[in-house]
């Protein structure tokens, strides 16, 4: 289709969609989607995230909404990237953004169309999002200078600084690439936000974990917010750089971090004044703040997790999660079990081979997604392409509601067994238990429901094909001897190092340490879908007033943190009350 043509197909049916949303007509809008249309919203009708599949859920959605809404200025996006153009999702489609305001908001939308069964063009996605407050539009670029050139920045920065040390109207507790990235995003809304980080220097949640970890998206996918890599940086960013970076983000986007620096147990909220007293332990010193948002930013995973084994202080040999594997150097000649068939254990028991460890075995209790770099570089370089803003490939990647995503996936199932083939023939041979997913939708749901159970493999599969890494499926350890992990089945491998590449604990769990179970109880879950297939907890009110998660990848962050400081800044100004 030329883009002349794909400009037409838009036109005509925006013109009665953007009608119907500026007459507040229902009917008009409803008639607009296919049946089996999907309407994602976040902040637009409502202070939340939701996503409705079907006229009836969103006639239902908007029948006390739209009204006062008051739509207007709804017209096509001509942004390079947003104008008319094919779906990513179906050639024969046609994608296009559009803006719009609210009584007091300024937004972005995305939507899909297809045909229907009588060839009119119809809505099978449409997405809209508050991208600004009227009044209090997110900062640009300063200027540089102050004061007439009479000013240096030093002392600008330092005034600045210490006025949010002495009064932060937000704590963000974790320094990591979550953390970092909501700071910065809060900065540019004028939003005075101190970051609290455990650990001596930024970016140290990084430097702790092993040697060889490098990230298994490639770099346009994990960009932090404004500010992009070199050109000359590597396409797969290691560990090290990665840690890095983040360092010089900190001081680059001039943001507030105590290193060092924890909240104390238990920070308590006043229901009337709206804050919190929180203490926390700087660098050895106790101070008190009153800020009236708490985000905890410390990533999705809480506390490691282990299994339940017995007799643990039987064995004479090493037990240690992967949370704490700094290398396989030390394991050199030894034998060694890795609980645990996900990302981490394939890089671990990798390393562990390259390292000279006498053996190495993987222990598989369920099923596994394993799939190449080359698929995952290929799907993800086509949403986040080379030289693409960022923003405008979140924002086409964030229109997918993901239980639509999650269905129109599957329909692939095929072929990306057939994509991997070479891949899995070793690894089914070797005893591995292979699935795609867990409808066979892949491996991207995999994220979002279990932040696991799959893996991006970088090396391990052709060591356990050439026998270098052996694999145990399908039974629990039970319990330990002096030398040996005994499973449930009463078979026995010998060992003088385990390793438990098995996950963590929820944070929600994790913070009922520091916050008390009364207060962590009144938040809702993290992490997962829910029913209508929007991430639970995360940058959306949790429940608990005053109290935030933010959690996911490099995407969630870049992208959800503006959802995040405009509730917060809606909040601030009165607009909504959480």
């Amino acid at each position: 289709m030329s883009s002349e043509s794909l400009r037409v197909v838009a036109d005509e049916w925006f013109k009665l969609f953007a009608a119907a949303l500026q007459t507040a007509n229902i009917v008009g809008i409803t008639s607009s989607f296919l049946p089996s249309g999907w309407l994602r919203d976040v902040l637009t009708f409502s202070w939340n995230n939701r996503s409705l599949a079907g006229r009836d859920k969103i006639a239902a959605y908007l029948q006390n909404t739209l009204a006062k809404a008051k739509i207007a200025d709804v017209v096509l996006d001509d942004t390079p990237g947003l104008s008319p153009q094919p779906s990513a999702l179906n050639p024969n489609w046609v994608a296009s953004g559009f803006t719009y305001t609210t009584a007091i908001a300024i937004g972005q939308g995305y939507f899909h169309l297809a045909k229907d069964t009588d060839g009119a063009w119809k809505a099978q996605l449409v997405f809209m999002l508050v991208t600004d407050l009227k009044g209090y539009e997110e900062n640009g670029p300063e200027q540089g200078i102050y004061e007439g050139h009479t000013r240096p920045w030093i002392d600008v920065h330092s005034e600045r600084r210490q006025k949010i040390e002495d009064n932060p109207y937000v704590i963000i507790v974790g320094a990591g690439q979550t953390g970092l990235t909501i700071a910065a995003r809060f900065r540019q809304m004028n939003i005075p936000s101190l970051v609290v980080e455990a650990n001596s220097r930024v970016g140290d949640v990084w430097r702790k974990r092993y040697p060889s970890l490098t990230l298994h998206t490639p770099r346009s996918h994990h960009s932090l917010l404004y500010q992009p890599y070199p050109q000359n940086w590597p396409i797969y960013t290691p560990r090290d750089k990665l840690a890095d970076w983040l360092e010089h983000y900190a001081l680059s986007q001039d943001l507030v971090v105590w290193t060092n620096s924890r909240p104390l147990p238990t920070p308590t909220f006043d229901f009337s004044t709206k804050k919190w007293t929180v203490v926390i332990d700087k660098n050895g010193t106790q101070v008190t703040r009153h800020p009236a948002h708490i985000v905890l930013a410390t990533g999705t995973l809480g506390k490691p997790r282990y299994p339940d084994i017995a007799n643990k202080d039987v064995f004479r040999g090493i037990t240690i999660h992967a949370c704490n594997y700094v290398g396989g150097h030390p394991f050199s000649g030894k034998r060694v079990v890795v609980i645990g068939a996900g990302n981490t254990s394939a890089d671990v028991c990798q390393d562990l081979v390259v390292q000279s460890a006498k053996s190495v075995t993987m222990v598989q209790r369920s099923s596994t997604c394993v799939v190449s770099p080359k698929s995952v570089e290929a799907t993800i370089t086509r949403a986040w392409p080379e030289g693409v803003p960022p923003q405008v490939s979140d924002l086409k990647y964030m229109a997918y509601p993901l239980s639509f995503f999650k269905g129109f996936l599957r329909q692939f199932e095929k072929e990306a067994w057939d994509r991997d083939r070479d891949l899995h023939e070793g690894l089914i041979k070797a005893g591995l238990k292979l699935n795609m997913g867990t409808d066979g939708s892949g491996i991207a749901p995999l994220l979002y429901e279990r932040l696991g159970g799959y893996w991006i493999d970088v090396g391990c599969a052709e060591f356990i094909s050439a026998g270098k890494i052996q694999i145990k499926h399908g039974v629990e350890p039970e319990y330990f001897t002096e030398d040996t992990l005994v499973f449930k089945d009463g078979t026995a491998l010998p060992a003088d190092v385990v390793i438990f590449a098995t996950g963590y604990h929820n944070i929600r769990d994790s913070m009922k340490e520091i916050f008390g179970e009364e207060t962590i109880e009144r938040t809702s879950p993290v992490w997962g879908m829910d029913e209508e297939g929007e991430l639970r907890g995360c940058y959306r009110p949790t429940g608990h007033p005053g109290l935030w998660y933010g959690a996911g990848d490099f995407v969630n962050s870049r992208f959800s943190s503006k959802q995040l400081a405009l509730e917060i800044k809606a909040a601030e100004l009165g607009l909504v009350e959480f």
